[in-house]
């Protein structure tokens, strides 16, 4: 009964680079604060998460079948509001990718608002079924490429820093 008119917190995928503490003690030693650092590491992972964002977007369009539906102009269609998310209030780098709760023109469900039609879509409601969670689903199979993207960008991004501190 405590647990009543709660949502339950589910447990959400993660795909985490290894290596980005040493990348920050890098920047350290070249003289970045902790918040040029959070910002030049979550500049050299942001074209990884853009390339899991494309993959998404065209799993959700699959799925969903939004491909040939004729709607009404004024409202975005729901795989465009899939996008990166940067972790502003973390002291440490990361980048989500979800739907974009300000990219949604509302959608009326019982007569409130629904903002995040995509979740509400993979986790049902009285009137659909649960569907496959395509966020989870295509981030199991990229995980090796992002992985790869990300480490690639980083080493990339600190060789560029090395050369221009002239060592």
């Amino acid at each position: 009964m405590a647990n009543k008119g709660k949502a339950t917190k589910k447990k959400n995928f993660r795909i985490s680079v290894q290596g980005v503490d040493d990348v920050r003690a890098d920047l350290k030693k070249l003289g970045y604060s902790v918040r040029q650092s959070r910002t030049k590491i979550n500049k050299a992972l942001r074209p990884a998460a853009n390339k899991l964002v494309r993959a998404v977007q065209a799993a959700y369009k699959k799925e969903f079948n939004t491909f040939n539906r004729k709607r009404d102009g004024s409202r975005k269609p729901t795989w465009t509001t899939i996008g990166v998310i940067t972790a502003r209030k973390s002291k440490k780098p990361g980048l989500y990718v979800g739907p974009i709760k300000k990219r949604t023109t509302p959608i009326k469900v019982k007569g409130a608002n629904s903002y995040n039609l995509a979740e509400m879509q993979i986790l049902g409601n009285k009137q659909q079924a649960p569907r496959k969670d395509v966020f989870k689903e295509t981030g199991k199979r990229m995980e090796q490429t992002i992985y790869l993207q990300a480490e690639k960008d980083l080493d990339k991004m600190i060789n560029k820093l090395i050369k221009q501190a002239g060592f």
